[in-house]
């Protein structure tokens, strides 16, 4: 499985973040707003100073062309959002 970073990503699609390779700062501060791994993101939009605009957990963030650049993602599978049903 392939794995790229959050500014190769496609507008409209929906993604995984894998990792984050950047500063313990700045990595923090992506924590508090929600960006760690294992979360589901969608980009909403990408700009053309190379920011992107993304949806975590229902709010949007801005983030910058050098922080997405430190972001890994992968493309969210389609059977990741269903949840295992159990039958006796």
């Amino acid at each position: 499985m392939g794995f790229m970073n959050l500014s190769q990503g496609t507008t409209n699609e929906k993604y995984i973040i894998e990792e984050i390779k950047i500063d313990h700062i700045t990595k923090t501060r992506l924590q508090v707003l929600g960006i760690l791994k294992g979360t589901k993101i969608e980009i909403l939009n990408k700009r053309i100073n190379g920011s992107i605009i993304i949806k975590v957990r229902g709010t949007r963030i801005g983030i910058n062309k050098e922080i997405s650049k430190s972001i890994e993602i992968r493309k969210e599978e389609k059977n990741e959002n269903l949840k295992p049903c159990f039958y006796r």
